[in-house]
């Protein structure tokens, strides 16, 4: 019997790659467990960031047709053991911030409520606009803008709910053997991913005043200076000519 107390499982993969493979393993190891799942095939995109912004509006697709929360887990992630800090959960939305202030993108709960819908609509629309700036940074900038306009109920999972996946196999089976961590990381990107030739903006090029804002749940409305060092200009969307490579 599917665990009814908690999120639906959703995650979306390439098809004919290695993430289809890991999807499947995605998908046994949340019904070992009884829980329900949404984990579909979407097109690949041009390059892996791109193909990580479709995040957003997967889980707003999915979001609409589920009657009951959901949690997004990446498709090259296991579940090790049931989620129990996700059961019957009363909030909009639950994350990790990784050092106090890095949104994880590797598991994202939203409940069904207007708040939560809202975020993943602005998150969505980061996405669209800028997918050159990781998904995990957007979905920051979406919690920071929503947190200044309404009341949202988060809760900040611990880091001990997580655990990933080392460039070196014995570390790897250690780390599976004695964590207790619910959600085990491959990263596969690690592996698979291509080097792009368009700059990204990612976690690390978030400015210190961002990080530390983020980190005392303390955001406050942005200058157009601001949102330039956030990476929220023509630069990292889709359409501005690479100059340099003229």
């Amino acid at each position: 019997m599917p665990e009814t107390a908690m999120p639906v499982i959703v995650s979306y993969y390439t098809p004919a790659t290695a993430y289809e493979t890991l999807a499947q393993k995605l998908q046994k190891s949340a019904e070992r467990l009884g829980l329900d799942t949404i984990i579909e095939p979407r097109p690949a995109k041009s390059s892996w960031v791109e193909n990580c912004a479709v995040k957003a509006s997967f889980i707003r697709d999915v979001w609409q047709r589920s009657e009951r929360p959901i949690c997004w887990v990446d498709a090259d992630a296991e579940l090790l053991r049931l989620p129990r800090e996700l059961m019957g959960i009363d909030s909009d939305f639950a994350a990790v911030k990784r050092q106090g202030w890095n949104f994880s993108g590797g598991q994202i709960y939203f409940g069904k409520s207007a708040a939560a819908g809202r975020l993943i609509d602005r998150w969505s629309a980061y996405c669209s606009e800028y997918p050159l700036v990781w998904d995990q940074v957007s979905l920051g900038y979406a919690w920071w803008e929503l947190s200044q306009e309404q009341d949202m109920k988060t809760t900040w999972l611990g880091e001990n709910i997580l655990t990933k996946a080392s460039r070196r196999s014995l570390k790897t089976w250690l780390r599976r053997r004695i964590t207790n961590a619910a959600f085990f990381h491959v990263q596969e990107s690690r592996r698979s991913r291509k080097a792009d030739e368009r700059k990204e903006f990612g976690s690390w090029n978030i400015p210190q005043w961002w990080r530390d804002a983020a980190g005392a749940n303390r955001p406050f409305p942005l200058t157009a200076a601001q949102r330039i060092e956030l990476g929220l200009t023509e630069e990292y969307t889709l359409y501005k000519p690479r100059l340099a490579a003229a």
